[in-house]
């Protein structure tokens, strides 16, 4: 009924006349009226001119004035609902904005008029004297007050998005406006403020606004003169109208001018002198005067650095900004960050510039220089938390994080983007005086530690024991300390010359020594480590304690005795047992990364204690509901760091073996007999429908693969070797190959859930690293597992993993990939085909479906350029060598929509010429195949000296039992030669000429040259055709 009524032609006359009746009906009635008559006036056009338009908005004009003229003039204004007055004065902004100028020319006269305001267009003169008190009606005032509110939020305001033609009709407005009706509305707020400011406080502050909010477009003249700012400036002492008045001057201050003009304003307004005698006492104010202070500083810097400016205006401006420093310096010394933050624009402009003096070499002026001196001290002062910072209990803490990680609430993120603002300030400072920032940053640093080493820390206490620097530290200073040991080691290795120990290093811009600050940053890791403030157990401490040895792990290459005690800090209590289960797994990450940082050998010295310590840690319980986005598996993911650690500690060669099988079946034992039991629990039909059960299994194997993920890959030059990797002792390599077995034998068993596939994927992946050829045989079965059951992501996870195997296992690998090349292919062309006989159903399945078949062809190039080409000629894929090739002849090299798997597609069938028709006896390596080599191809003798030499690709022809000279050999060649003739050479032409082809494209460019240089191979293949 409401839609038939808002469609109707009559309907905006019934709700009209519905809402001016009286006695009033019900308030949603009303206002259900006024959308309406909105509605009317929105279908009569962004300029009231559609047919019949004009009639009815001089009707609505009329009734809505009249009935605002009586029945607002009176008691019944303030017993009208909030949101009806405030409807009804944005439909009469937006009957306005429909009517003005064309047919309703006193829109803002009449406005001014209902609230009793006598009429005047001029500036206010100097005593106030042109502007009359009339009969002021203090609601009718208010009520002019939401309208020309709402005038600038339909009209100006930017944040609401509007259409060329609205734009347009609201340029034409303001322009209709600044004629006469701008001075007249400035006018109006002069009366208001002069007679109304001290017994309608809420009529000023409406005022005010709307002054600050106009002042952007109107002519600056009208607002700043004599009677205006003397009224401003006495409303700044005035407790409930001052914020609102320095909100206003702030706007004013910051409107767009010349920087002459402006440079005249700020000096006609004497708004620093003005800042400096105000009471900022009061933390809202406070900001508030701290913005004005900000907007003040980014102008007269503005103008400072001016090139348009003359030489006197950069003076004054620039003295102006010295007299500003230090107001600026006051309110960022504020307690309240959000007092602090407001000058945060200013200060980061003021030290740009004189960065840029600097870097000139432009000396400071002595009142620069003492600003510098006064802020810096302010600056890491305010890095550090606040006394009354209020962190969680270690219960609360482990009750509400059941993935162990503890989401940062508000506080602690606007603390981190504060902290982050005051860096930028402090680093800024660093490269203007690095002798001042050494001596207040350093300084600091090395006084907390000292005062930790003296005194020692406390975990409870916020504040130090004796007062700042006094007695016990209190956990603020202590964590400000390692911050700002940070701090300073990120600034010498922010130009990536940081090098403990080195001959070469990085210097900061205008710092000493690079030697020297090197080594001071080493001094100050030891006073670090050797003060013992990690021994509190406050969560803001150890994180960021660890995070710095990590970050600067250089240091222990120059200190390696350093490393005993940080390890020992790592596995305490304050450590990997934190009793914050928050901090927990952070810190398990920087061990593992502190355990990459030392050498293998030693390592081996804290094996059986490093086991010992993480071992009550390493229990896995599965929960299905910390799966996250991404394959996260919440704690678990951080327990695969200690798993992997562990790995590291027992992977040093000169570990004793018994130490390290003990070690290994300490750790293995439990996984083993955990995912036996699991998978004896019940049938693997139940156990498929039992999503625990599941992620419990895929946890306990990829714990597995995270251990041997520890131990290092093996040798390039030992991977393809039929005997075991060097590195592995017999018993270790017999513990892992148990661990494959395993790990297969449940793949096999439940290969249709993912978890299970994507455990299973990444534990054989690792094993094959790290046994190298050992593991091959283990291959197969993975592989016809995971091609099974598996989906698209995963097919490109196994594509990639097959071509690091044909890499890494050459040639000893060919006949594993021989049997398994057939069913990979046969995999990919399933998924490729089932969607061009449906279509993509998405987006992000034409997303996957490109990156399958760049996969793909990214996989058979590798076969080629590890030379194992005759995979494709063994007995049982020769048949099939057209049928594999036929695809990405026809259909991949064709589909110029994705340029890159085009050049790939070609690529691969250049490298398959270059095997079988260049280069058949396998005298070359194919991946390095240079012009000058195929050219000494038909040289007989050269041949003759190259098939003495052994090669990869015709040692893979003997592990497959292929003869490459053989008749059948040579048939398949023929075939193959054969289809290039009839199928490639046409696609070589077919598809440069395309229409959707862009040649200016530079991905197509590359196209055409891979086709070129696979018509160069025809040529050299020697083919009568």
């Amino acid at each position: 009924y409401c839609d038939q009524v808002k469609q109707s032609p009559d309907g905006w006359q019934v709700c009209l006349q519905l809402f001016t009746k009286v006695p009033e009906r019900r308030s949603e009635t009303r206002l259900f009226a006024l959308q309406v008559v909105e509605a009317m006036i929105a279908d009569a056009g962004v300029r009231g001119s559609a047919n019949g338009a004009a009639g009815k908005l001089e009707t609505t004009r009329k009734v809505l004035l009249e009935f605002v003229s009586t029945q607002y003039s009176g008691d019944r204004y303030r017993s009208e609902p909030g949101f009806i007055k405030n409807t009804l004065a944005h439909t009469i902004t937006v009957l306005g904005l429909a009517m003005y100028p064309a047919q309703w020319p006193t829109f803002v006269k009449d406005m001014i008029g209902l609230a009793g305001i006598p009429d005047a267009t001029g500036p206010v003169s100097e005593d106030g004297a042109s502007v009359g008190t009339g009969n002021l009606q203090p609601q009718l005032a208010d009520f002019l007050i939401k309208v020309l509110s709402s005038l600038d939020e339909e009209m100006v305001n930017r944040a609401v998005p509007r259409g060329a033609e609205e734009l347009a009709r609201n340029t034409e407005i303001k322009d209709a406006m600044r004629v006469a009706d701008v001075g007249r509305m400035a006018n109006a707020w002069y009366t208001v403020l002069s007679q109304l400011a001290g017994t309608h406080t809420e009529l000023a502050c409406g005022v005010l606004q709307l002054m600050g909010a106009y002042v952007s477009w109107i002519d600056i003249n009208l607002v700043v003169n004599q009677p205006f700012m003397r009224i401003l400036f006495e409303l700044l002492r005035v407790p409930a109208l001052r914020c609102a008045a320095c909100h206003c001057l702030t706007s004013i201050v910051g409107k767009g001018m010349r920087p002459m003009e402006k440079l005249c304003l700020l000096q006609f307004l004497g708004v620093v002198d003005a800042m400096a005698q105000l009471d900022a006492s009061d933390a809202e104010f406070a900001e508030e005067v701290g913005r004005l202070a900000n907007v003040t500083g980014i102008e007269l810097t503005s103008i400072w650095t001016d090139k348009a400016a003359t030489g006197e205006a950069q003076a004054a401006a620039c003295a102006m900004l010295e007299q500003l420093l230090p107001l600026l310096l006051s309110f960022l010394s504020h307690t309240q960050s959000e007092v602090s933050s407001a000058v945060f624009p200013a200060i980061n402009d003021v030290l740009g510039v004189l960065k840029k003096l600097q870097r000139e070499g432009v000396a400071l002026s002595t009142v620069q220089q003492q600003f510098l001196t006064q802020i810096l001290p302010v600056l890491v002062e305010k890095l550090q938390y606040r006394d009354d910072y209020a962190w969680p209990a270690p219960s609360d803490a482990a009750a509400g994080d059941t993935d162990g990680s503890l989401d940062e609430d508000d506080d602690e993120a606007m603390f981190s983007e504060l902290r982050h603002s005051l860096r930028v300030f402090i680093d800024a400072i660093g490269q203007i005086a690095p002798e001042l920032y050494d001596s207040v940053v350093l300084a600091t640093a090395q006084d907390i530690f000292r005062q930790c080493s003296q005194y020692g820390v406390s975990a409870e206490r916020a504040g130090d024991e004796g007062g700042r620097g006094r007695g016990q530290l209190g956990w603020v200073r202590a964590e400000l300390g390692i911050y700002l040991t940070q701090a300073f080691g990120e600034r010498l290795s922010s130009s990536k010359g940081l090098r403990f120990g080195g001959t070469r290093f990085a210097q900061p811009n205008g710092a000493g020594s690079g030697t020297l600050a090197i080594a001071t940053l080493k001094d100050l890791l030891t006073m670090m480590i050797q003060s013992g403030i990690v021994g509190s157990s406050h969560p803001a401490i150890a994180p960021m304690y660890f995070e710095n040895l990590v970050r600067f792990g250089g240091y222990f290459e120059v200190e390696r005795d350093a490393a005993a005690p940080v390890l020992q800090s790592f596995l305490g209590a304050t450590g990997v047992h934190h009793q914050y289960r928050s901090v927990r797994p952070r810190i398990w990450y920087f061990l593992h990364r502190f355990v990459k940082l030392l050498p293998a050998p030693a390592l081996a010295t804290y094996s059986s204690d490093f086991v010992s310590a993480v071992a009550g840690l390493l229990k896995i319980s599965a929960d299905p509901s910390s799966i996250g986005v991404g394959s996260s598996y919440g704690l678990f993911d951080s327990q695969l760091c200690l798993f992997e650690a562990c790995g590291m500690v027992l992977a040093p060669p000169n570990l004793e073996d018994s130490t390290r099988m003990a070690l290994l079946q300490y750790l293995f034992d439990p996984l083993f007999t955990g995912a036996q039991h699991t998978m004896n629990a019940q049938p693997p039909d139940q156990l498929l429908q039992d999503q625990r059960a599941l992620l419990q299994i895929h946890h306990y194997l990829t714990a597995i693969g995270s251990i041997v993920k520890g131990f290092p890959d093996v040798r390039a030059d030992k991977a393809a070797s039929a005997s075991a990797p060097e590195q592995l002792s017999a018993s270790t390599m017999q513990v892992f190959l148990k661990a494959a077995d395993m790990c297969v034998a449940i793949l096999e068993a439940l290969c249709t859930s993912h978890l299970v596939r994507e455990a299973a994927r990444f534990t054989l992946s690792r094993m094959l690293s790290v046994l190298g050829a050992e593991a091959l045989p283990y291959l197969p079965r993975l592989i016809d597992s995971l091609v099974s059951s598996c989906a698209v992501e995963e097919l490109l996870d196994l594509l990639g993993l097959l071509g690091l195997a044909v890499f890494k296992f050459k040639p000893y690998v060919a006949p594993t990939a021989s049997e398994l090349l057939l069913p990979v292919i046969s995999k990919v062309y399933g998924f490729l085909d089932q969607v061009a006989q449906t279509g993509a159903t998405g987006t992000d399945e034409a997303v996957l479906l490109q990156d399958l078949r760049k996969a793909y062809l990214t996989w058979i190039a590798a076969i080629f350029n590890s030379d194992l080409d005759n995979i494709f000629l063994a007995p049982q894929n020769a048949q099939h060598l057209v049928t594999i090739f036929q695809p990405i002849a026809t259909q991949l090299a064709a589909d110029h929509s994705n340029p890159q798997s085009q050049r790939l597609a070609f690529g691969v069938i250049t490298k398959a010429i270059q095997a079988w028709l260049v280069d058949p006896l396998g005298h070359h390596t194919l991946a390095m195949l240079t012009p000058a080599a195929l050219a000494a191809i038909n040289n007989s003798a050269s041949a003759s000296s190259e098939s003495s030499r052994p090669r990869l690709r015709q040692a893979a022809a003997q592990a497959l039992g292929v003869s490459l000279g053989s008749d059948s050999a040579r048939e398949t060649r023929e075939q193959f030669r054969q289809f290039v003739v009839s199928s490639v050479l046409p696609a070589c032409f077919a598809a440069p000429t395309q229409a959707g082809f862009d040649l200016a494209d530079a991905q197509s460019s590359l196209v055409v040259a891979e086709i070129a240089g696979l018509l160069q191979m025809m040529l050299l293949s020697g083919a009568p055709d």
